[in-house]
């Protein structure tokens, strides 16, 4: 039927945008501690389960908006203190021992599997396996109706603006602030800065704080409308990886890659059912695909929108 093409069409793009965004906010933290560390993190997935699990833990404190501010700086603080915690006893000491960024990436694997099945798997124990599966209250609610089929919710609103505000506010920083210009030092040759008198050791340390609240956010963003278990993160890596990656690791590329991907998943998706009858299981082919292209013909990214404002400041 025409109508339902057209309308499915429609919810297919909302929904591209709602998990598009998704994508670019937690693709940002990523983005953020491989400039600054060179460190292709695979236990950054980790950081974003632990954001969603707690804010499932604090969702019943309070109602309305109170509780979901409580429960994204909650998220933020224990995947915050999570992310601080894996550099400091996992990737400092390797790194000041001259590992390589092969073997932090190798390092960042056991590191994602301890915070994975050790330390999540012993706090889904301790509070019975019921907690395995978490979720928040239905915080999500429908804004707009459209033919009685499409439904525009707060969740596209939550995940669209933070995505869009912290990816801006990110290449504020990294490009026009003190900070940012210690963090792009500390990147391009740590032992220079230094010598230049920038505590790199102090810039790391909120280089991986801020990234971790980021992640941290994305898991409350990902529990405010979905459930969480103790692999949500670990499933969401390769869409994370694929929009930093087509994104040249800029903040703004990373957003634009995610919502890009997004909206190709949702609505090729939407395509392959309505024609074909086949499933959303064969999505991750679409991030797959994009990662070898833009690998194969790009591999500094498809979208580097920070490079002349970098050279400016």
């Amino acid at each position: 039927m025409p109508g339902t093409f057209f309308y499915g069409s429609i919810g297919a793009i909302f929904d591209g945008l709602l998990v598009g965004s998704l994508y670019g906010l937690m693709a940002l933290g990523l983005t953020l501690i491989y400039r600054v560390t060179k460190i292709p993190n695979f236990a950054y997935a980790e950081y974003i389960t632990y954001g969603g699990y707690a804010a499932a833990a604090t969702a019943g404190l309070a109602a309305g908006f109170k509780g979901a501010a409580i429960g994204a700086l909650f998220a933020i603080l224990v995947a915050a203190a999570i992310a601080l915690a894996s550099d400091e006893l996992g990737f400092k000491p390797l790194w000041r021992r001259g590992a390589s960024s092969l073997h932090l990436l190798v390092a960042s694997i056991g590191i994602g599997l301890v915070l994975r099945y050790g330390l999540l798997g012993a706090i889904v124990l301790f509070f019975s396996t019921r907690y395995l599966e978490a979720s928040t209250p239905q915080r999500s609610v429908a804004l707009v109706q459209l033919g009685g089929i499409v439904s525009i919710t707060s969740a596209h609103v939550l995940a669209v603006s933070a995505a869009v505000v912290l990816a801006v506010g990110l290449w504020f920083m990294f490009t026009r602030t003190r900070i940012g210009k210690a963090m792009r030092a500390t990147a391009s040759n740590p032992t220079l800065a230094r010598i230049s008198g920038i505590n790199i050791f102090a810039v790391r340390r909120i280089t991986w704080l801020i990234a971790g609240g980021l992640a941290g956010l994305a898991g409350f963003t990902y529990a405010y409308y979905n459930f969480v278990n103790p692999e949500s993160g670990w499933l969401m890596l390769l869409w994370i990886f694929a929009a930093a990656t087509m994104g040249g690791f800029t903040f703004l590329g990373a957003l634009i890659s995610g919502i890009i991907l997004g909206l190709a998943e949702q609505y090729i998706s939407f395509l392959a059912q309505y024609f074909v009858g086949t499933g959303a299981q064969y999505s991750p082919i679409i991030a797959l695909a994009a990662m070898f292209i833009v690998l194969l013909f790009k591999p500094e990214g498809v979208i580097r929108m920070e490079a002349l404002a970098v050279r400016r400041a």
